[in-house]
This record gives C-alpha cells, structure tokens and sequence, in this order.
C-alpha cells in the first residue's frame, strides 16, 4: 500500500490524527479522489469523507471534556464544526480544472502555490469574503459572485 492509499484509507476510516488534518491535507486528499473518480464522484467522497471525519472529531472531543471533567464541547451543528459547502466544492472544481493527466502530486503542489495557501486567493478570484464566508455559502453551494468558476 502506498503512502496515499494509507492516507486516504485513514481519511476514509476517520482515523486521521486531528493534527495531520491540515489545508494542506485537504488538497492532497481532494487531488487523490481527482486523480482516481470521475469529478462527481469525488466531490460525494470529498463530502462525506469531511463530513464523517469532522463528525468524528466532535465525538472525540466531547469524550476528552467527559473523561476530563471538562466543560461539556458544544452540541454539534446541522454541519459539523469545520464544514463548508462552497469553500469544499468550488475549491474540488479548481482543483479538477488544474489536474493534468499523469502529474504527480508534487509537481501539482510546486505548480499551484495558491491552491495551498490558507488565505484562500484561488477562490477569492471566485468569490468576495462575504459571500464566501456567508452563513448560506456555509450550508450550501453558493455560485461565484466575482466570476465563473471554470467548467461554467
């Protein structure tokens, strides 16, 4: 099993160290979907795997306040802590738009700085902060506000 079979299959089995779930991290494992699936089906294994993984982060930490005697974490959200609709969606489009056939995942990472950056600039082209970070944009897909994502 190779290094990004092992890293999808822990993404996958939520056994993902919350310390290793990284941005970084979150465009390595869309580019592997991108890399394997159709672009539908990634984006369904994208979202449920955030989903679940973020589900099960909010498990753990809830049991960490409990064994501790800890304040109690929050109740859990309709989306989980830490998952966007959008930010997910369009940045898997971008990601798809900038997959070229066989490259590695290295070449991908040294060619597309800004799909790395925390700061989001490769959206920001899409979308101004407001709508991205709208509480909509949060629970749903939101269309581009600045302007189309490619594929449109």
């Amino acid at each position: 099993m190779t290094t990004d079979d092992k890293f999808l299959a822990s993404f996958e089995a939520t056994t993902l160290p919350r310390h290793r779930w990284t941005h970084t991290a979150h465009v390595r494992m869309a580019w592997l979907y991108l890399t394997r699936l159709p672009e539908a089906d990634a984006i369904d294994k994208i979202r449920s795997g955030i989903r679940n993984l973020n589900a099960r982060y909010v498990e753990d930490g809830k049991a960490q306040a409990a064994d501790s005697h800890c304040i109690p974490a929050p109740e859990p959200q309709a989306e989980p802590a830490g998952y966007h609709e959008t930010i997910t969606v369009a940045f898997v489009r971008l990601i798809a738009s900038r997959v070229k056939g066989k490259e590695k995942y290295g070449t991908f990472r040294k060619n597309n700085p800004d799909m790395f950056d925390r700061g989001m600039p490769a959206l920001l082209q899409h979308y101004s902060k407001d709508r991205l970070h709208s509480p909509e944009s949060r629970l749903a897909f939101a269309e581009p506000d600045l302007a189309p994502l490619p594929g449109e």
